[in-house]
């Protein structure tokens, strides 16, 4: 799983895919690997994370999420190559454009 910190107030969308997801209070509860709230997010499921919470998440390969903050992300500890962004980017297009085709609750 990937530990990253929430610096302004966050909502992350399950387009596609299933979304691993575990919550910490302290890297130290991190590093003993006993989260304070674990769950799977499936297609159209969001959570919502508050700043100076330590998230851990992990994505299925078909898995492709949305994420909204109040704040740019600025900065990253590895940026993505240019052809691994560009494939991301061209899988997240299409589940949106899959999406935004589906009726009212219905499954993409």
């Amino acid at each position: 799983m990937t530990l990253w910190r929430v610096h302004a107030p966050a909502v992350a969308l399950t387009v596609t895919g299933v979304t691993m997801l575990e919550l910490y209070r302290s890297p130290d509860e991190a590093k003993s690997g006993r989260p304070q709230y674990a769950r799977m997010f499936r297609d159209g499921e969001f959570f919502t994370a508050h700043p100076g919470t330590l998230c851990a998440t992990r994505g299925t390969a078909a898995t492709v999420q949305v994420l909204a903050t109040t704040e740019p992300i600025t900065s990253s500890d590895r940026p993505l190559p240019i052809p691994a962004y560009a494939h991301g980017v061209q899988r997240a297009r299409r589940a949106l454009e899959h999406a935004s085709l589906a009726l009212i609750g219905e499954v993409c």
